[in-house]
């Protein structure tokens, strides 16, 4: 079943407000990549037992419980989306599927995992999430196990959020190790949920730490 939503990606530039100088996505270069001793590793804990599925009007999500530490501070976490094409480039590199794990602190901090898939195998887990998505309703159970990579190293900046308001002062922790899902699901999710991937912004004067777990 196709969504609606109420964002057009064709029209980018009518997106309101419009961003400052830290936007996302960005196209990380690793040449330019600066290792930082101060960086830890992340802990990803999500239940899986149920989640709902929602379309907020911006993207079909996946709201679940659980938890994330990143430096050593707790997040909560909120919820999950996709993207096609994926939003981030590493040395130019369009990927055909990214899902972005959103958290919060208490405080109100946000916090992202983006994750990139390439085509290769077939996803179980982003199956069960296809299947939900096409119902466009209803709870289901939940397992990250194929959606996240085991090695957590990552790249971290600091970005925005990729769809309005846009809001600056997200930590990204884009994750190193590539996932794969099938042809025929990117596809699907095109199919569902359309093309919906930001374009990339300047990375301006912000630096892209690494962290190799």
């Amino acid at each position: 079943m196709k969504a609606k939503f109420l964002i057009d990606y064709c029209h980018q530039g009518d997106w309101e407000p419009l961003g400052g100088q830290r936007q996302s996505p960005i196209d990380i270069q690793t040449s330019q990549i600066e290792n930082n001793n101060s960086l830890a590793n992340i802990q990803v804990n999500l239940s899986e037992t149920t989640a709902t599925f929602l379309n907020n009007g911006q993207n079909l999500q996946l709201l679940g419980a659980g938890q994330a530490s990143f430096n050593n501070r707790v997040f909560n976490f909120v919820q999950l989306h996709f993207h096609a094409d994926g939003e981030h480039r590493l040395d130019g590199k369009i990927f055909p599927l990214e899902g972005h794990f959103l958290f919060q602190s208490a405080s109100g901090q946000l916090a992202v995992i983006g994750v990139l898939y390439q085509v290769g195998e077939f996803n179980p887990d982003f199956e069960h999430v296809l299947n939900q998505y096409d119902q466009g309703k209803g709870e289901g159970s939940f397992s990250f196990a194929g959606l996240i990579p085991e090695n957590k190293s990552y790249y971290h900046y600091l970005g925005s959020l990729t769809t309005p308001p846009l809001t600056e002062g997200v930590e990204w922790y884009v994750m190193q190790n590539v996932l794969e899902v099938s042809a025929e699901q990117v596809l699907r999710f095109i199919a569902i949920h359309g093309r919906n991937n930001r374009e990339c912004q300047s990375i301006n004067e912000r630096k892209v730490l690494s962290y190799n777990e």
